[in-house]
């Protein structure tokens, strides 16, 4: 019995979805909040965001981005498997390298004597219990899902077929750049971009590395986790 091929092999149709579905990322949380400020008034917008503003952001872009990849397994190609190939070696590793990003920016935050990020600092204000808890699956499954496939996936879909380590470093890169940058909508302190570099760059190589998304999403959910409890002190 054989398996149907994916068609769209051609290199520029999987470079051409894979900045289209990037595109979708970005405008389908623009576009949520867009259509929430005209159907409904200014006060209950407010309170919607106020307590369950990471839920509708991220749900229309959850959906999106796992049917842009069914879609990509579907007609372009195999590559990448969700789990891809890793060990425990690779996720302790992984965690020892976040951890060392943060632990550099925290100790450069303190030497500089600099302030909390505000969006940080504010991050539980106005949220019950439940509200919280949401924010925090959301924060902690919804992201780093939709996050590793717009940005580790989509936006260097290519990556699985190089076999230059210097192209596949390229991508790294610039996938990292553009993951710090456009967190920065956010944040405004630069150590907070360059950390958010080192940790695009870290998640980018475990992408490459291990031919998977699982290993990236497991790191990203760790990140996220201490920014969560940072937020609370």
């Amino acid at each position: 019995m054989t398996t149907a091929r994916p068609f769209c092999q051609r290199a520029s149709l999987q470079v051409l979805f894979g900045l289209l579905m990037f595109a979708v990322y970005l405008g389908s949380q623009f576009l949520s909040v867009w259509v929430l400020q005209h159907v409904m008034s200014a006060a209950a917008f407010a309170a919607l965001i106020q307590g369950y503003g990471f839920a509708v952001l991220l749900a229309p872009s959850l959906v999106l981005m796992l049917a842009g990849f069914w879609a990509w397994r579907r007609w372009f190609s195999p590559q990448p498997t969700l789990a891809g190939h890793f060990t425990k070696g690779d996720f302790a590793r992984g965690i020892g390298l976040v951890l060392l990003v943060q632990g550099l920016a925290a100790a450069i935050s303190v030497w500089l004597n600099m302030a909390p990020e505000a969006f940080m600092t504010s991050l539980y204000d106005g949220k019950s219990l439940l509200q919280s808890l949401i924010m925090a699956f959301c924060v902690l499954v919804w992201a780093p899902i939709i996050e590793e496939l717009a940005f580790r996936h989509f936006l260097m879909s290519r990556i699985d077929d190089q076999s230059s380590g210097l192209r596949g470093a390229f991508l790294i890169i610039f996938s990292a750049l553009c993951f710090a940058g456009l967190h920065m909508f956010q944040y405004h302190h630069v150590i907070t971009f360059l950390a958010l570099l080192g940790w695009g760059l870290v998640l980018g190589c475990y992408r490459w590395r291990t031919r998977g998304l699982l290993l990236p999403m497991l790191l990203h959910a760790v990140i996220s986790s201490i920014g969560l409890v940072g937020a609370l002190f």
